[in-house]
């Protein structure tokens, strides 16, 4: 513990030159500054781009206030899985530029990588991306508005199950989310009376996915529950399973993110039929859904759909303008949690809440199936699984209470 508040307070010297060190909490600023952290470069700039989207959004439809706050968004860029630039630059918006709330996180380690500079300033952040279900053990400051891969594992697993589904296969990206959708997969689908053939890891990176869907297929399962991370791994696995033909084996393909809208493009037909399970869809059919559709084209443009970053962005920055409300404007880190822990509210996702244990979003996940909707490839939800509160927490109840 010594180490951790020596690294600490190097950094504060180094940001501050050596000179006196702000109260940060002294008086009440004009503007409520908001630390941004994403990621605005590299090979996975949708995230940035989708977080700046949704921020932007609500920071318009609420000309950018609270009340009588101003609201000012200082945006950084991650530039990639880079822990250690993610902290530094955590530290220099909280002790140089004096922000009061962070918001973002694309990638776990990157989330894990801020977690002292929350603690020992005291700095609520609110994750819009961090799969990994045991990160908001990390922080009493930590709040996730995304989605943990147990959230929509299990229901997924549970639809699965409920279509006959008695044998199936385990393929995920190798790295700590995978080995989370791993956990969820099997353990769900052990209890529902499964039967997990094989399980299959592939190294982050991958373009060829024919040595692993040969395991698969050996394997001979019903089904393929699958994870890979947003982008040309999710893209390049269904159009492989498509093209080696293990659909016509019989293997039906579950999925959860690998389907997003913004890779259906490079998919193609191969994705037609997919189910997935999540917690968004802009083809949700709800009015708050179809209001936040509606703006968010008015914005973007004719052809741009909102996302689950997008959202997450969005809701975000609803979760912030409670604790400003709750802290009339001034830092209190203790206090603007605790006005969260329950809070709820109508997103365009549905209907949601903070749950007070673990301080982890509570949300409707969405059983959805690749269809073609006005001319183009998308994911239509038919089916609802209300209220899923995070199940790896309430599975393991002795390590959440450490």
């Amino acid at each position: 513990m010594m180490k951790r508040h020596l690294w600490l307070a190097v950094a504060l010297a180094s940001v501050c030159q050596f000179t006196a060190i702000p109260t940060i909490s002294s008086a009440r600023a004009e503007e409520i500054k908001v630390g941004v952290l994403g990621l605005f470069s590299g090979s996975a700039s949708w995230w940035g781009t989708e977080y700046r989207r949704g921020l932007n959004l609500w920071m318009e439809q609420n000309k950018g206030k609270v009340g009588d706050d101003t609201l000012v968004l200082l945006e950084r860029d991650e530039g990639g899985v880079n822990p250690q630039r993610t902290r530094q630059l955590a530290q220099e918006l909280v002790v140089r530029d004096q922000v009061q709330y962070l918001f973002g996180g694309s990638y776990t380690p990157n989330v894990l990588a801020m977690a002292d500079v929350a603690n020992q300033t005291k700095t609520p952040l609110v994750i819009g991306n961090s799969g990994t279900s045991s990160v908001t053990l990390k922080s009493p400051y930590f709040v996730r508005t995304g989605f943990t891969q147990w959230t929509v594992s299990v229901p997924l697993v549970q639809y699965a199950a409920s279509k006959g589904i008695k044998n199936a296969a385990i393929v995920v990206a190798d790295f700590a989310t995978g080995y989370d959708a791993i956990d969820a997969y099997s353990d769900t689908f052990r209890k529902a009376g499964g039967t997990i053939s094989t399980e299959v890891k592939v190294p982050l990176g991958t373009t060829d996915f024919s040595s692993y869907l040969q395991r698969v297929r050996d394997a001979k399962p019903q089904a393929v529950f699958m994870f890979m991370p947003v982008g040309p791994m999710s893209a390049g696995f269904v159009k492989a399973f498509k093209e080696r033909e293990l659909d016509r084996a019989g293997i039906q393909l579950f999925a959860t993110t690998e389907t997003m809208e913004s890779d259906l493009p490079a998919i193609g037909d191969s994705a037609l039929g997919t189910i997935t399970a999540l917690h968004y869809s802009p083809f949700l059919n709800t009015p708050e859904n179809n209001a936040f559709v509606k703006a968010y084209k008015a914005k973007y443009g004719a052809g741009a759909l909102p996302s689950i970053a997008s959202v997450a962005a969005y809701d975000s920055m609803t979760l912030i303008a409670q604790m400003v409300r709750a802290t009339k404007g001034k830092k209190d880190a203790d206090k603007a949690i605790a006005a969260v822990k329950g809070y709820s509210w109508t997103s365009p996702r549905g209907p949601v809440s903070i749950d007070p244990k673990t301080r982890e979003i509570v949300q409707n996940v969405y059983i959805r199936r690749v269809e073609t909707i006005d001319g183009k490839l998308g994911n239509k939800p038919i089916e609802t699984y209300k209220s899923v509160v995070e199940p790896w927490h309430q599975s393991h109840p002795q390590v959440a209470a450490k």
